[in-house]
């Protein structure tokens, strides 16, 4: 019992100690307070004394550093904003530089490609015409010359006028099969100055010695001045009508061949008259230049809006195989694609001094199968056009198409492959102002080749 009051006593002397020091304490902190209370208002009072207010100062300083701030982020963003525009103009110049450089190199592939795609065109053409050149000399060099010249052109009784002047070229024209220079002699002379009936020996020779001879009559008379006249409608014209109902089948189709002779066309009058279609000359080829029909651009709208058939022919007078390659060149930049229900038919009678051409017989056969290659290149087809006594005698040699034959007659003894026959050259149809060439066209003749 002892023991326990002793140890309760020393626990209740070291509470009261230990509440009297935290009284203490707090009666220390008190006092602390209130010297620090009067020690502000001493500051307080010194502050309201000094020059410049404090909140003044502080908002000064605020601005100040707001305004700093935002202008350092003003220039950061123009930094960031050129340094992001240097780089985009920088990949634009880089794309731009890539896509120049793709492009040139994407030109000069092409361009390489097109330079050895011409050369190797031109290697081909020139193995070609070296080709065909062989070929025409291997073949020339199996021609056996077996027979004499041939008058291709020939009027035995010319009439001229007193004064008029006399040249035996005018009235003639010759080729042989292989001589290319046929020697010409004419025996006897003419005085244009006075009227009379004047007899020549015409001899054509080629260097073979073979020769062919033809007598011509030239009348020469006085000038007696003009006079005649008449009306009504010229003999021996046949009228489309009666064309049409002797030559129209089943099997056959009627039309006619124009050309800037014709000149203005009604095309829906001659449709209306049983016109089935139409061969218009595009143009050609005379004395060493070319030109374009003057009616070809009229005619070929013609066609076209009465929804004729058509087809075109070329007058041709060329000597060699460039003047051929030329001419297809011209024609088809005017037919300019045009759609065509006949082949091009090749139109070459420039018989009359045929022998200034420098050309055999061989050589224009030649002109004509240079012709249809070069046509045939362009995806259309050609034929030949000739009278029936071209087809044979000049025109001989064997044609991968059947004919244009011309031959006026009621009906034609032709044995020949043709697949349109011009019937006559003297046809009156409405529509059409004069003579006209009258046609009729097989297409069982043109399909089955």
């Amino acid at each position: 019992m002892k023991d326990f009051l002793y140890r309760y006593k020393a626990i209740f002397i070291t509470v009261g100690v230990l509440a009297v020091l935290s009284l203490a304490g707090i009666l220390a902190c008190f006092g602390l307070s209130k010297a620090q209370e009067k020690s502000c208002e001493t500051k307080a009072k010194a502050l309201e004394s000094f020059p410049i207010e404090i909140g003044e100062f502080s908002k000064k300083a605020a601005d100040n550093a707001i305004a700093e701030a935002e202008e350092k982020a003003r220039i950061e963003a123009e930094r960031k904003a050129a340094e992001e525009a240097k780089r985009k103009a920088e990949e634009e110049a880089a794309r731009k530089a890539k896509e120049e450089a793709e492009k040139k190199a994407a030109e000069e592939k092409a361009a390489k490609e097109a330079a050895e795609k011409a050369a190797e065109e031109e290697r081909l053409r020139k193995e070609a015409e070296e080709k065909a050149e062989a070929e025409r000399k291997a073949e020339e060099a199996s021609w056996v010359d077996e027979s004499a010249p041939v008058f291709l052109y020939w009027r035995g009784t010319p009439t001229l006028k007193v004064g008029d002047t006399f040249d035996v070229h005018k009235y003639i024209g010759y080729a042989d099969d292989m001589d290319r220079d046929v020697d010409l002699n004419v025996e006897g002379s003419v005085d244009t100055a006075t009227e009379g009936t004047y007899a020549l020996k015409i001899t054509i020779t080629d260097d073979t010695g073979k020769s062919t001879s033809k007598d011509m009559e030239v009348r020469i008379i006085a000038d007696s001045g003009g006079g005649g006249g008449g009306g009504g409608e010229p003999a021996n014209k046949e009228q489309f009508t009666d064309f049409r109902n002797n030559y129209k089948t089943d099997e056959t189709y009627v039309g006619i061949d124009v050309s800037r002779w014709q000149t203005d066309i009604d095309f829906e009058k001659i449709k209306a008259a049983g016109c089935e279609f139409l061969y218009i000359r595009l143009g050609g080829y005379d004395s060493g230049e070319f030109f374009t029909d003057k009616y070809w651009d009229q005619n070929i709208k013609g066609v076209n809006s009465a929804g004729l058939m058509k087809g075109i022919y070329w007058y041709g007078e060329e000597s060699s195989l460039e003047e051929v390659q030329a001419s297809v060149k011209y024609l088809m930049k005017v037919l300019d694609g045009e759609k065509l229900d006949f082949p091009i038919a090749y139109d070459w009678e420039d018989y009359r001094n045929f022998e200034t051409h420098h050309m055999n017989l061989h050589d224009l056969n030649q002109r004509y199968d240079d012709f249809e290659k070069e046509i045939e290149k362009y995806g259309y087809t050609a034929c030949l056009y000739g009278s029936k006594n071209a087809q044979n005698t000049i025109w001989t040699k064997k044609k991968k198409n059947p004919v244009w034959l011309a031959h006026y007659n009621s009906y034609t003894t032709y044995e020949g492959d043709y697949f349109m026959w011009q019937h006559s050259n003297t046809g009156r149809i409405d529509g059409i102002n004069g003579d006209v060439d009258l046609d009729v066209f097989y297409p069982a003749r043109l399909n089955s080749q």
